[in-house]
C-alpha cells in the first residue's frame, strides 16, 4: 500500500469533519499561501485554525498541489494527527451513543483529550483600561467546549489572571480566572472555556492581573 493510500482516511477526515460555510475566523489568502508553502513554522498558531476548519485545510492542500508541495514527502505534522483523532472521536462518540441507546449494557465512555486551541496574544499591543490595542486582526474561538492556550504578551508576569469575554456593549458574557506560568520562555495560560452559549460574532477578550489594568484583544467567535 502506498503512502498516499495510508493517508487517505486522515485526509478525508480533515477535509470534511469541520465545515465552516461562512468562513468565520478564517485567515487571509496570503496567510494560507504561506502555510501551504511552509513559510510558517509547523507550530504556527494558524495551523490550529486550519486543523479545525475543513475549507481552510482544503485551500492549503489545493495550494500545495498547485505549487508542487507534497505533504506526504515528510512525516505528517503532529497537529494533523491530533486534529484527525479529535474529529474521529466525534464520529465514534456519536456512533457509540447510537448503539448504547439500544443496548442493555452500554459500553463505558472514556474521556478523550482534544487538541488545544492556541491564541497568540504576543503580536498585539497592550491596551490599557478601555483603550483598544493596535489592530492586527481578530483572534478566533469556536462555539464549543475547548482547552484554550493563551500565549500572553512579552514580559507578562506569572500568577493569577482574571479572564472575561465581553460583548459589543462590553458586558461580560463569560468570566473566569486562571494561573499563568512560564513555559519555554513564554508566559501562557491554559484554561478550559465553554463558549456553547455564545452567539457567533465579534467579542473582546479581556485579561487582567492585579494590580494592573485590563488588557483587551479582539475576538471572533464562530
Amino acid at each position: 500500500m502506498s503512502r498516499d493510500d495510508d493517508n487517505k482516511p486522515i485526509e478525508n477526515i480533515l477535509l470534511h469533519a469541520n465545515p465552516n460555510p461562512e468562513r468565520l475566523g478564517c485567515p487571509a489568502r496570503e496567510d494560507l499561501i504561506s502555510l501551504a508553502l511552509r513559510v510558517r513554522a509547523a507550530d504556527d498558531p494558524l495551523w490550529a485554525h486550519v486543523s479545525e476548519c475543513s475549507p481552510c485545510y482544503a485551500d492549503v492542500r489545493e495550494l500545495q498541489a498547485k505549487h508542487g508541495v507534497r505533504l506526504e514527502a515528510q512525516p505528517r505534522p503532529r497537529w494533523q494527527w491530533l486534529a484527525a483523532a479529535a474529529a474521529l472521536f466525534v464520529v465514534v462518540g456519536g456512533t457509540s451513543y447510537f448503539v448504547s441507546s439500544r443496548s442493555p449494557n452500554p459500553p463505558t465512555i472514556v474521556a478523550q483529550t482534544l487538541p488545544p486551541t492556541v491564541l497568540d496574544l504576543r503580536p498585539y499591543a497592550v491596551s490599557r483600561s478601555e483603550e483598544a490595542g493596535k489592530p492586527v486582526g481578530s483572534l478566533s474561538l469556536r462555539r464549543k467546549v475547548q482547552m484554550a492556550v493563551l500565549m500572553l504578551p512579552v514580559a507578562s508576569a506569572e500568577g493569577e489572571y482574571s479572564l472575561r469575554i465581553l460583548d459589543a456593549d462590553l458586558k461580560p458574557r463569560l468570566s473566569t480566572s486562571a494561573v499563568a506560568a512560564l513555559v519555554n520562555g513564554n508566559t501562557s495560560i491554559t484554561r478550559e472555556l465553554d463558549l456553547t452559549d455564545l452567539q457567533a460574532g465579534r467579542y473582546t477578550l479581556a485579561i487582567k492581573r492585579e494590580p494592573e489594568d485590563w488588557r483587551l484583544f479582539p475576538l471572533e467567535v464562530w
